[in-house]
């Protein structure tokens, strides 16, 4: 028996349309496989994962990006001289050296001691020397 989706009415199967109201039956094209609840935690796993991962690595770019701005506005440079002055020996002339000390507060070397550890690194040594090259 077909119940009629419009009026209710229970027809039989071998009829196209409703008798109470005319609606036509229409036959189900090739009807979907439900998805199997165990195949639907994996999609909803998968997704959720994807997430959290994607979210992990912005907030990981945002933090190493970061610390070119805080290392340039937070740092205090101190230069020291170690040889005495500019001097010649054998027509040539030496330039003293200078040693650059920065300075941080405590709190950046807390939060960004993995950066600090970074710091050799190519592509990110490149991108901090961009900073400290920058006119203020």
């Amino acid at each position: 028996m077909k119940k009629c989706a419009y009026c209710g009415r229970e027809n039989s199967d071998e009829v196209g349309n409703c008798r109470e109201c005319g609606t036509e039956f229409v036959a189900p094209s090739n009807p979907k496989e439900p998805i199997q609840p165990r195949d639907r935690f994996w999609q909803e796993w998968l997704g959720v994962a994807l997430r959290v991962v994607g979210a992990a690595l912005v907030v990981g770019l945002l933090y190493l990006l970061s610390f070119g701005p805080v290392e340039r506005y937070c740092g205090t440079t101190i230069s020291a001289n170690l040889a005495p002055a500019t001097f010649t020996v054998n027509g040539q002339t030496a330039v003293r050296t200078t040693v650059r000390t920065v300075r941080y507060p405590l709190w950046v070397g807390v939060v960004y001691r993995p950066a600090f550890m970074l710091r050799g690194n190519h592509l990110y040594g490149v991108y901090l020397q961009w900073w400290e090259e920058r006119p203020r």
